[in-house]
C-alpha cells in the first residue's frame, strides 16, 4: 500500500504532502481543483513515462514521491537488484525540461520498466479506459483466465506451444530445403575445399604468432641474445643470484625464510630463462619456414572472404554443409522422423489444450453466477451474463474463443459486452469484476478515478458499500462527486485550490468530523442549509453503519 505521497510543480500542483491510510480513501473537491492531477501523478510515480509537459508552469522540473510497504515479492525483486531496503521503500521520480529525468528506489537508480515489474499487479488504477478493455473482446480470455488462477497449466502449455512452433518450423525448413543436382554439386565443392584446408583457430594463431617472430626477427635475435647473456655470462645474473644465496647460509629462522624464497624465485627465473632459449634457437634455426605460413595464411584470408566467416564460423559451416548433404541422401527417413517429433508434440500440446478448455468451461460457469450476484447486489437486477467458449484452431492461448455476453433486462437477448450502452451499467458491471478480481490477485492498491460515472441516488450508496467491501482486503482511493460514495469512506481528503494574483496551485487536507458533513452537503446541494446539513448527516451516518 502507498503510505504518503510527495509533488512539486507537477500541473497545476506547487508543492503538497499526502498521507494515506489503509481502508477507503475518499477525495472530493469542486471541479478543476485537481483530483485527477493527484491520480496522474500517482500513476506517473509506479508507470506512466516521463513527459515534461506535466512540468508546472515555470518550473524547470517536477518531482513525485511516495512510500510505499512491500510484500515477499517486491524484496525478492529488490534483493536481486541489490537493493536494500526496510519494510518499505521510496519511490521518486523527477521529470526535466532538459531531459535529465529519474526515477530512483531509496536511492538506486533504476528503469522505468524495472518500476512497472517491481509493481506487477500490485497497483490498479482505475479510469475510463478500464472499461474499454471491459468491453473489448480480446480482453475476455485474459479476465477468464485469470479467473481460472492456473497459472502453472497456462506456463506448461506456453512453453510446450513454443516447443510445437520451433520443431514445426523445423519440419517445414526440412520440406522446403530441396537441391537440384546442380546445388549439391556446389554443396560438395565447399565442403571438399573447407575439408581439405584442414582449418584450426589454433593453428591460424599459431602461424599468426610464427609470421609476427619471422618478420620481427632481427630485433628479437639481438634482444633475445643480449637478455640471455645478461644471465648467462661470468658475473651475470645466475652467477650474482648463486652467490647471494651462498651468502644467506645463516641460522636464522628469518633469514632462512627468505633465502628458501629468493632460491623458489631462482629456479623460476631460470625456467623462464630456458623458455626464452627455446624461443631463440627456434628463430636462429630453420624451423620457420616463411613460405608455408604465408601461405596457410592466405587460404585462411581467401576463405573467409569467400563466405564472410571468420574461422570459428567456416568450421560451423562445414559441419552444416555436412548436413544438409546428409540430408539430401537420407531425406525420406529424417522428414518421417521429424514428423513423427512434430506429431507427438502437437498431441502432447493438443491434450493440454483440451484441458484448459475443460478448465474455461468449469470455471466459466462459476464465474458467470458470481458477477451476476455482484451485479444484483449493484442493482443491477435483471442480469443475465454468459461467457461464451467456441473451439477454434490451436493457437499460443489453446484452442478457445472467448467472448462475454449480456442482457441486462428480462427478455432482452443476450448481446456482446461493447454493446451496453448506459456509463452507468458499465461503471457497476466494471466495479462487479474488481470486486471478484481483486480477491484473486496481489493487489494491494486500487485507485477508482470515478468509477461512479452515470450513476446516481441509491444505486450511488450501493456503490459505495461495494468499494467499501473492497477495501477491508485492499487499500482503496477513490475520487468521486457523489455524497453516497463519500460517505461510505473510511478517510476522507478535501481538495482545493489556492489562487493569489499570479498563479493557482492545488492543495489537500484530511477533513473529520462536522468537515465531512459540511463537504457531502455540498456536495448534494451545492449549499450548507440548515436541511441540507440534516440529510447529509444522516447519510454519513446511514453509509457508516451499512459498511459495518
Amino acid at each position: 500500500m502507498i503510505k504518503s505521497l510527495y509533488i512539486k510543480d507537477y500541473a497545476i500542483i506547487s508543492e503538497l504532502n499526502i498521507d494515506f491510510n489503509s481502508g477507503f480513501n475518499v477525495f472530493t473537491g469542486e471541479t478543476g481543483a485537481g483530483k485527477s492531477i493527484i491520480v496522474g501523478a500517482l500513476s506517473l510515480l509506479i508507470k506512466g513515462k516521463a513527459d515534461p509537459g506535466v512540468i508546472k508552469t515555470g518550473a524547470n522540473k517536477a518531482i513525485v514521491e511516495g512510500v510505499f510497504t512491500i510484500d515477499d515479492y517486491m524484496k525478492q525483486y529488490l534483493d536481486e537488484a541489490d537493493i536494500e531496503y526496510d519494510d518499505e521503500i521510496i519511490i521518486r521520480r523527477v521529470i526535466s525540461l532538459d531531459n535529465h529525468n529519474s526515477i530512483r528506489i531509496n536511492q538506486n537508480q533504476v528503469t522505468l520498466n524495472f518500476l512497472i515489474n517491481l509493481f506487477n499487479n500490485h497497483i490498479d488504477i482505475h479510469s475510463q479506459k478500464d472499461s474499454q478493455f471491459l468491453l473489448d473482446k480480446k480482453n475476455h480470455l485474459y479476465l477468464l483466465d485469470k479467473y481460472c488462477n492456473d497459472n502453472d497449466l497456462l506456463n506448461n502449455y506456453q512453453n510446450k506451444y513454443q516447443e510445437y512452433l520451433n520443431i514445426k518450423n523445423e519440419y517445414n525448413d526440412l520440406i522446403n530445403n530441396t537441391y537440384n543436382e546442380a546445388e549439391l554439386d556446389y554443396l560438395q565443392f565447399d565442403l571438399n575445399e573447407l575439408e581439405s584446408a584442414k582449418l584450426s583457430v589454433e593453428e591460424e594463431n599459431d602461424l599468426i604468432d610464427k609470421e609476427r617472430i619471422y618478420k620481427s626477427s632481427e630485433k628479437y635475435l639481438n634482444s633475445l641474445n643480449n637478455a640471455i647473456n645478461y644471465y648467462d655470462k661470468e658475473n651475470g645474473v645466475e652467477d650474482n643470484i648463486s652467490s647471494l644465496i651462498k651468502e644467506l647460509n645463516i641460522d636464522d629462522e628469518k633469514i632462512m625464510k627468505a633465502k628458501d624464497n629468493i632460491e623458489t624465485l631462482f629456479y623460476s627465473l631460470k625456467d623462464e630463462i630456458d623458455n626464452l632459449k627455446d624461443v631463440l634457437n627456434m628463430i636462429s634455426s630453420d624451423d620457420i619456414n616463411i613460405e608455408y605460413i604465408e601461405e596457410r595464411l592466405y587460404l585462411y584470408s581467401k576463405l573467409k572472404r569467400k563466405h564472410n566467416l571468420d574461422t570459428e564460423g567456416l568450421i560451423n559451416k562445414k559441419k552444416q554443409i555436412q548436413e544438409r548433404i546428409n540430408f539430401f541422401n537420407d531425406k525420406e527417413f529424417i522428414l518421417n522422423n521429424k514428423k513423427k517429433q512434430l506429431d507427438d508434440i502437437y498431441n502432447e500440446v493438443l491434450t493440454i489444450a483440451n484441458n484448459i478448455h475443460d478448465l474455461r468451461q468449469k470455471n466459466a460457469s462459476k464465474l458467470e453466477k458470481m458477477i451476476v450476484k455482484e451485479c444484483d447486489e449493484l442493482v443491477l437486477k435483471d442480469v443475465n451474463f454468459k461467457i461464451n467458449i467456441d473451439q477454434v484452431g490451436l493457437n499460443s492461448n489453446g484452442v478457445d474463443d472467448v467472448e462475454f455476453f449480456i442482457s441486462l433486462n428480462k427478455g432482452e437477448s443476450l448481446k456482446p459486452l461493447k454493446n451496453i450502452a448506459s456509463g452507468g451499467e458499465i461503471s457497476r458491471l466494471m466495479l462487479a469484476l474488481k470486486s471478484i478480481f481483486t480477491s484473486l490477485s496481489d493487489t494491494s492498491l486500487i485507485v477508482f478515478d470515478e468509477i461512479d460515472t452515470g450513476i446516481s441516488g441509491k444505486i450511488a450508496l450501493v456503490v459505495g458499500q461495494k468499494i467499501a467491501k473492497i477495501a477491508k482486503d485492499t487499500q482503496v482511493l477513490c475520487i468521486t462527486h457523489l455524497a453516497p460514495v463519500a460517505a461510505c469512506g473510511d478517510h476522507h481528503y478535501y481538495i482545493y485550490k489556492d489562487s493569489d494574483t499570479d498563479t493557482t496551485s492545488s492543495n489537500i487536507k484530511e477533513i473529520f468530523g462536522d468537515d465531512i458533513i459540511n463537504e457531502l452537503a455540498f456536495i448534494s446541494s451545492a449549499d450548507n442549509s440548515d436541511s441540507s446539513i440534516k440529510a447529509a448527516r444522516e447519510l454519513y451516518k446511514q453509509a457508516q453503519e451499512s459498511i459495518k
